[in-house]
């Protein structure tokens, strides 16, 4: 069996090898493959034409010309120290409240409450994963 696989597949490069009807002289003709699938997409460069103008809602109004009779102030610093300190003391504590919760979450200290009809909810307060108060409320 296996010698009749490989018969098979040899037969075909044996065949001309062994065959003496072919013209020794002739040659099989070398193509450009890439030329010839690029054929129908010649590069033509196109003639100059102007674009056409842009619709109504996309076209820009035009900026009006700055006046010269008007006299630009430098920009004024608005922002006092004092104000930026506020606002750093406030990003401050926002990260420091943002770190404590991520704390106490992973702890499993925390209250989760569940609604559980329309108008009734359970809650559980727990602290290291452990509920240490229950209840039922009413929303409203």
């Amino acid at each position: 069996m296996k010698l009749v696989a490989l018969f098979l597949l040899l037969a075909p490069t044996l065949a001309p090898a062994a065959g003496g009807d072919r013209d020794p002289g002739a040659s099989i003709p070398q193509t450009d493959i890439r030329r010839e699938i690029l054929a129908p997409y010649r590069f033509v460069q196109h003639q100059e034409h102007p674009a056409p103008p842009a619709p109504i809602f996309l076209a820009r109004e035009p900026t009006p010309p700055e006046s010269q009779d008007l006299f630009r102030l430098p920009p004024s610093d608005i922002r006092g120290p004092h104000v930026m300190n506020r606002l750093d003391e406030a990003v401050l504590r926002e990260r420091a409240g943002a770190r404590a919760a991520m704390v106490a979450s992973r702890l499993g200290i925390g209250v989760e409450s569940v609604r559980v009809a329309r108008r009734l909810a359970i809650g559980a307060a727990t602290a290291f994963y452990v509920p240490v108060a229950v209840g039922i409320g009413v929303v409203w």
